[in-house]
């Protein structure tokens, strides 16, 4: 018997080179976050952007009401989401990472109400990763790029991670504890904060008497199985009239 197999996507969607060409400024940042898990990238939304992000967070949480997290399927709620699916200046530096052929893992966000506690630490990644990765080389990847549409500061609570947590094997209690080598990053609106999934972090409490905002949006080696289907409306019609990025980053290429 003979068995068909045929792939449902354009081949073209598929970037012929791994790796992409790095500057000397991606390179270095590149080697920063290999090392330490998490980097800071300044200007990644101009101040009409995040005040477009903004206004779609705040017209989408109204309309749910008494939601606190959009655990998938951000991008179906508002198209004004968008943008921040293929980000140029993100996904630049998601691919001196990752390598060229990259997908959404998901697209989430999260509402901050005043009076929320600190979240426990915790790893993203699922999968037991050995610091030495296999012997074959093959490390499963997954870089988080949160944009927080407020500023954070002591009061509305900073990001904490652990840095190098994501390439060692810490096992630090899914608790609410200080670790001696923790810090605390304090995001302005505007920036992106690009960190490994499998580094220990978490989000501290709000103790101001303002909401605190972020959309996290979720990338991984597009051979790799994603949290989402992509399967709305929204993401149908980029998978078909979409460009080639966009196409591949939903998940078009369904088969290797």
């Amino acid at each position: 018997m003979k068995h068909k197999f045929s792939l449902n996507y354009d081949r073209k969607i598929v970037p012929k080179r791994m790796n992409p060409e790095l500057s000397e400024k991606d390179d270095k940042d590149l080697k920063f976050f290999l090392e330490h898990g998490y980097l800071v990238v300044d200007d990644a939304l101009n101040s009409d952007e995040v005040n477009k992000i903004r206004e779609a967070f705040n017209d989408t949480f109204k309309k749910l009401d008494n939601v606190k997290h959009i655990e998938v399927g951000l991008l179906e709620y508002d198209k004004r989401f968008l943008k921040l699916l293929d980000n140029e200046i993100v996904i630049k530096k998601i691919k001196s990472i990752l390598g060229n052929c990259i997908q959404l893992h998901s697209a989430t966000a999260r509402l901050c109400k005043p009076g929320e506690q600190n979240q426990i630490w915790h790893r993203d990644g699922p999968w037991p990763v050995d610091p030495a990765g296999t012997p074959f080389g093959s490390i499963p990847g997954q870089v988080n790029c949160g944009y927080y549409l407020d500023e954070l500061n002591s009061e509305n609570g900073a990001f904490a991670l652990v840095p190098g947590s994501h390439k060692i094997k810490l096992d630090i209690p899914r608790e609410d504890i200080e670790y001696p080598n923790q810090k605390y990053l304090f995001a302005k609106p505007g920036q992106a904060v690009l960190f490994s999934g499998w580094m220990y972090h978490r989000g501290m409490g709000n103790k101001s008497q303002s909401d605190r905002r972020v959309c996290l949006m979720c990338y991984q080696n597009a051979w790799i199985k994603s949290r989402e289907d992509f399967d709305g409306p929204v993401a149908r019609e980029l998978k078909k009239n979409g460009s080639d990025e966009q196409k591949l980053l939903l998940g078009s290429a369904d088969k290797w």
